[in-house]
């Protein structure tokens, strides 16, 4: 039913305005010019389902590999095109935006990068687009729509990967706008701030906000574009005064949502000449109060519908799934889980977060707590195995899956002042052990629809003696201990009909005397096909006959 919903829509869509098949021409001549009438068809448009929507990262031309030969086809199977036939609807590509205001792709208000550098193994190939009259992102929107995916334009709103710049030890990128303004920024070189980065631009000054809805409004004018991103993530820093320990103000939130308001109207002033709606994506992290004390109004935002799309999560993530459906879906607006890169460390050899069976995990739980779609960041290979398994949750439940009590395990005091404050989910990694004792620790662990027939075992990463005292109960459960490795995994048999869909309570504690042992990591597994290379070690751990 919801798929016929989809194709009806799109099928109006195409009849009354012709957006997806019309040449640039053509839908120059169909432009709308009725607001209401538009706002109805983007909301026509918002609603088609977009399973996947997979960002980029930038970079695939300023760091194109030495190695690599150069052509337009060459470019795209560097990323793009391992993207045909996956579950991805959505193209988000970004542009590079370190420092503020340079892009790969060709600007009037920005700086086009076409700088050659240094970097060993990689190129700057955007001279060689120049030469062809074109650029990355153009090429990228153009063989998108070819090929059937939605195009969208994603900016890091305020990367300062140029932090470590020196007066005297020049980054390669630091900007001629930061040069000629450093009262834009927050600090001076080098200078070490509690809650961020020194050469972060201060979006209190109305030139930087400006500069932002310019960057907006030339790529939505000159580019074909479905939508545009706001990446916050990258990074977490918009006011010094957060940087140095207050909270955005009432006047703050209001710079900001003014900022957002004049984007939206943008989007909508060339989205009617055009004849087709361009989405507003906001990529924050997944706590009101949280975006709210960085400077980010969110709930604002979407009270006054000013984003279409909201991304929750990257470095870390605050809450489980369904506070930031319960969220987005209070305002009618769409709810992505953000599924960036696990950076944690110092995992166990058979507990890697960086895996398919752990993607497909993640994206169950998100799809049981009712996202509508997903988000993949930093994901370089398109070709990954996850990335044509992850759209549904029914392609899902037939897979070995492997869930973690957390995947990310980044600090958000890095960017607020008791940030930390605001984390409601476990916080368990080889990096954020626990002691486990005689008094019981409970935890909460995300599982999508594992209903169907699997082996399930429960793993703890233990360091200490005496590992077969620990007493394990899942929802309720008493689980059974089976074995233990020299290295510190232990395994416990999960009967079933154990895991339910959605929460589950996990118990954990060591029998009357044993005290001691370290807890550094915790995951399930179900387990559906023992033979698949990527979990066949640890199924055979887990599973002997």
């Amino acid at each position: 039913m919801e798929l016929e919903k989809n194709i009806a829509g799109l099928l109006r869509l195409v009849l009354a305005f012709g957006i997806f098949s019309c040449t640039p021409e053509e839908k120059e001549d169909e432009s709308i010019s009725d607001i209401e009438k538009y706002r109805e068809i983007r909301q026509e448009f918002l609603n088609k389902a977009r399973p996947v929507i997979h960002n980029n990262d930038g970079c695939d031309a300023y760091l194109y590999p030495s190695d690599r030969n150069f052509s337009v086809s060459d470019f795209l199977s560097y990323r793009t095109k391992g993207l045909v036939g996956s579950d991805v609807s959505t193209i988000s590509y970004c542009s590079i935006t370190s420092s503020f205001g340079q892009f790969t792709h060709k600007t009037e208000v920005g700086e086009f990068l076409t700088l050659t550098h240094q970097r060993p193994g990689s190129r700057n190939v955007v001279p060689e687009f120049v030469k062809l009259g074109t650029d990355p992102l153009e090429v990228t929107g153009k063989y998108a729509h070819e090929n059937g995916f939605e195009f969208f334009w994603s900016n890091r709103v305020n990367d300062t990967h140029d932090y470590e710049h020196r007066p005297d030890n020049p980054y390669e990128r630091w900007s001629k706008l930061k040069t000629a303004h450093p009262e834009y920024l927050f600090g001076s070189p080098g200078e070490k701030l509690p809650h961020g980065r020194w050469s972060a631009v201060d979006f209190n000054q109305p030139e930087i906000r400006n500069l932002c809805i310019q960057y907006y409004t030339k790529v939505c004018e000159n580019y074909d574009v479905d939508g545009i991103e706001l990446d916050f993530f990258r990074h977490l820093y918009l006011f010094k005064e957060v940087a140095r320990g207050a909270t955005a103000t009432a006047a703050q939130l209001d710079m900001l949502t003014d900022m957002l308001r004049q984007i939206r109207e943008m989007t909508e002033r060339v989205g009617m000449k055009k004849g087709k709606p361009i989405l507003i994506l906001v990529r924050i992290p997944d706590s009101i109060d949280y975006c709210r004390e960085i400077g980010i109004d969110i709930e604002n935002w979407m009270r006054k519908r000013l984003v279409d799309i909201i991304v929750g999560s990257d470095y870390f993530r605050l809450n489980f799934w369904e506070y930031f459906v319960t969220l987005g879906h209070r305002y009618g607006v769409k709810v992505c889980a953000g599924l960036s890169e696990p950076r944690v460390n110092k995992e166990h050899p058979l507990l890697i977060r960086q895996q398919d069976p752990v993607y497909r995990a993640r994206a169950s739980a998100a799809w049981q707590a009712g996202v509508d779609g997903l988000y993949i960041f930093n994901e370089y290979d398109t070709r990954s195995r996850y990335l044509r398994e992850i759209g549904s949750a029914d392609k899902l439940r037939n897979k070995n899956n492997l869930y973690f009590l957390t995947y990310l395990n980044a600090n958000p005091n890095s960017y607020l002042k008791n940030g930390n404050d605001h984390w409601n989910l476990p916080k368990l990694t080889p990096s954020n052990p626990v002691t486990l004792g005689s008094k019981p620790l409970k935890f909460l662990l995300e599982t999508g629809d594992e209903s169907l027939p699997a082996r399930t075992a429960l793993l703890l990463y233990i360091r200490g003696n005496n590992p077969e005292s620990i007493e394990a109960y899942l929802n309720g459960v008493a689980l059974n201990y089976l074995r233990s490795t020299a290295d510190g995994l232990s395994v416990f048999e999960v009967p079933r009909g154990t895991v339910k869909s959605g929460k589950n309570e996990l118990e954990l504690k060591c029998a009357s005397g044993q005290e001691g042992l370290t807890l550094l990591d915790v995951a399930i597994l179900f387990c559906r096909d023992a033979d698949d290379p990527e979990i066949k070690a640890l199924a055979a751990l887990c599973f002997r006959d």
